[in-house]
Parts: C-alpha cells; structure tokens; sequence
C-alpha cells in the first residue's frame, strides 16, 4: 500500500466525479457565449449586407429609379422622421405627420378599399392624406442588379384614372394630362407669400391635373397643377395630389430644385414634424406585436444570443449523462465504531507507525487552519501554538509527547495497538478543540 499515492487517486476521482460547474465546463461555457457575443456583434454591424436586395418597386425600400428610398432618407437628414409603415394599422398619423400614398399600384388593388381605408382613417385622425400619382409600368429587374429594373413603360391614362376613383371622394374629381415637359413651374405655399419660381426637372413627358373648382394649385405649371391641395372639409381630410412622381422618386429627386420642393411641401405646405409612408399598398404587411419584432431582424439576434446563454448555463448545470452511481454505504453512528474502523485500516496496511504519524499531521494541520494559523509555520512553531491553544481550552493532551512516542513506534505490526491508541486521543482532541460548543460525537 502507497499512501502517498492515495491524495492523487482521491483527487482524480473527485475530478472524474463531479457535476455542474467544472473548470472544463466553465471553459467550454465561457467559449461558447464568447463566441456567440462576437458573432451577434458582428450580425448587427453587417446584418444588413447579408440580407437579401429589395425588389424595384414605388416603396421606400426600393433603390430602384421608381422608389421612394431616396426622399425618405432626404426628410430624415433634414429634420423631419421619415416611417415606413409595414402594418394594416399603425400609428403615427397626426395633424403634423402627413400619411402618405406613394403611387398606388391599380393592378395590385389602387383602387380596392384598401385606399379607401387610408382615406378614412386620415380622416379620423385628421392628418393630411399626401397621394402620389403612378406614371410607370416596371418591367422585370435587371439580372446583374435585381434591385434595379431593367426597363419601365408609361401607364396608360384610364389606369391612373382608377387610383383617383379610389379614394371615393365626391368633392375630388381630379383628371389628369400629360404633356411633353414642365415649364414655367412656380409654388404657392401655404402662408400666402408671392408664388415662387421653381427650375423643376421632370422625366418627360410630364404629367399634371387639370384646375378645378375647389382644387388650390401648390405648385403649378403651364397646362396643369403638378402638386394641388383640396382643404379640409367638414367629414373629409386635407387632401393633396402629386401628379407626376418623377417630382420625388430616387430618379427625379436630385434634379433641378425638385428636392428643395419637396421639402418645402412637407415642411412648410403641411407644417409636418414626420411622415408616414404607407406600404400596405404595395404588398407589405408584417403582424405588429412583441413577439413578431423579436423574430425579425435585428432583434432576432439577441434572442439568439439569450437562447444560447440559455443553453450553456442549463448545460453547465447538469450533472453526468448516464446512470447514476450508487451511493457509499453508511457507517454506524457512534464515534467508538469509527475508532474501530480506524484501527482496523491501520492494522491491515502494515505500516502502523508510517499511518499514524501521517494522521498525526493532518490532524494537526487540521486544527491549526480551523483556528487560522499562518501555514507555512514550522513544525516546531505550529505545535507550540496548538499546545498553548488546547491548554487554553483545558486540555491536557501534549502534542509533543504524542509525537515523540509516535517516532518510537517499532514496525510492522508490533506497534498495532499503540497507533490505535494514539489515533483516538488525535480524534478525541481535533473534536473537542473544533467543536467547542457542542459535545463531541
């Protein structure tokens, strides 16, 4: 038997054994949130880049010549928050947040109820409804760049005509004409200055309404009305028609002075503080609530860090797979029935003395950390310190003696009985001087 060997194998076992929390676990753990952190941080930096390119299309998502990306990132830099709306019904729209239609598809439903929906609903909230003529006809996307279309054709008049019947407004029969380009433009803002000269730039030909009672012009040109207004009325919203959307779309937007127009119109026609583009009309609807938005991104990636963390921390927690092992067999209670047990393991390995003054040390040592003794003391020191503690406690044991008459011991088997004597007054002491308040088991 090597008893210096047996602190290793305990040691091991207690290592091979244990659950929850170990060293390789916690590394294992610590790697992996690590990881995930770095790769959410990462998503949320270029998430963007790796999501698919809008389709072209008249939607403030589309960098195609025909959307309206541009003039909603125009109104966010200048002041004025730009929203695209993506829900059947949402907030936002207000006498200062203008709800606008941006070119209606009548193919898609221009004229279906869905555009009389919005008119009520800027009516009961009274907000101006801004609507956004269509002109063109996309074509299929170009195929090295499918954000981008690869031709458009102009919309018949009759088509345009339906977004119009759409809004079911009986005091907004508007018409509209097209003519080869737009000259002598100039803008009649809300606040009764002198009309202003724009230099307007407009993909021609250019396409405006005809005057008519009730319709004031906001911004007109020869032939037609290219922006006009009908008030607010009793039952009915404020009203406002683009005729051509070359005037605001990504293609016409950085023309001429269109971009200052349409600031102008917003800012000052409208005395908008934020406008609410709707995408309803062109096919976009997404399910407003919390657990919808934490499975879109970029919320989605925090949940799936949560998941993960989640994961580890269940996982570190867990004990082993497999069956369970089975429990150690219990020792009678009393403390005469551990004394035994003791002497017997003595006695069986054959080396009494070498037992016993190892259970000497450890036993001391014991006691010299529960009452925090310094444990690089040296021998002599530490045993002259626990000598002056246990007489302080009353007892008369003398630890020197003890180990002096443990060195004498002879080997082999002969001094048997002396180390199990010695063994038990070690017991008896470590518990009387570390469990002072009690009896001793």
């Amino acid at each position: 038997m090597r008893e210096p060997d047996q602190p290793d194998q305990e040691t091991a076992a207690e290592t091979e054994l244990e659950g929850g929390f170990s060293r390789r676990r916690v590394a294992w753990a610590v790697g992996i949130a690590a990881t995930s952190f770095a790769i959410f941080l990462l998503l949320l930096a270029f998430g963007r880049d790796l999501e698919g390119r809008p389709a072209p299309g008249a939607d403030t998502f589309s960098r195609s010549a025909l959307g309206y990306r541009g003039v909603a990132e125009l109104l966010r830099a200048l002041g004025l928050g730009a929203t695209s709306r993506q829900a059947s019904a949402g907030s936002g729209v207000g006498p200062d947040h203008p709800l606008v239609v941006a070119e209606p598809d009548p193919r898609r439903g221009g004229s279906s109820p869905r555009l009389e929906t919005l008119w009520q609903e800027a009516r009961d909230r009274q907000a101006p409804l801004v609507v956004v003529l269509p002109k063109w006809i996309p074509s299929e996307p170009r195929k090295d760049k499918p954000e981008w279309l690869e031709k458009v054709e102009l919309m018949p008049s009759w088509q345009v005509h339906w977004v119009l019947q759409g809004l079911k407004d009986p005091d907004l029969p508007v018409t509209a004409r097209r003519l080869r380009s737009a000259r002598g433009c100039q803008a009649s803002w809300h606040n009764g200055d002198a009309p202003l000269a724009l230099q307007l730039d407009v993909e021609t030909p250019v396409q405006l309404l005809l005057p008519i009672e009730g319709l004031e012009p906001v911004i007109q040109c020869d032939g037609g009305l290219l922006v006009a207004r009908r008030p607010a009325r009793s039952g009915r919203p404020q009203v406002v028609v683009i005729a051509d959307p070359d005037l605001l779309n990504n293609q016409g937007l950085g023309r001429g002075e269109n971009a200052a127009a349409v600031y102008q119109l917003f800012a000052r026609e409208l005395a908008a503080q934020g406008v609410v583009f709707d995408e309803t009309v062109h096919g976009f609807n997404r399910t407003p609530g919390l657990l919808a938005e934490a499975l879109r991104f970029p919320m989605v990636l925090a949940v799936l860090q949560g998941l993960v963390l989640l994961g580890v921390v269940l996982w570190a927690g867990m004990g082993r797979f497999g069956k369970p092992l089975p429990a150690a067999a219990g020792l009678a209670a009393g403390k005469a029935v551990l004394i035994g047990n003791t002497a017997e393991l003595l006695a069986g390995g054959g080396h009494a003395a070498d037992s016993a003054m190892r259970y000497f040390q450890q036993t001391t040592r014991a006691v010299a950390a529960y009452y925090f003794l310094p444990p690089d003391l040296p021998e002599t020191e530490r045993l002259a310190r626990l000598q002056r503690l246990s007489e302080g406690h009353g007892k008369r044991l003398n630890l020197a003696a003890l180990e002096t008459d443990l060195r004498r011991l002879p080997e082999g088997r002969r001094g048997e009985g002396d180390a199990a004597w010695i063994a038990q007054r070690l017991y008896d002491w470590r518990v009387e001087m570390t469990n002072v308040d009690r009896k001793s088991a």
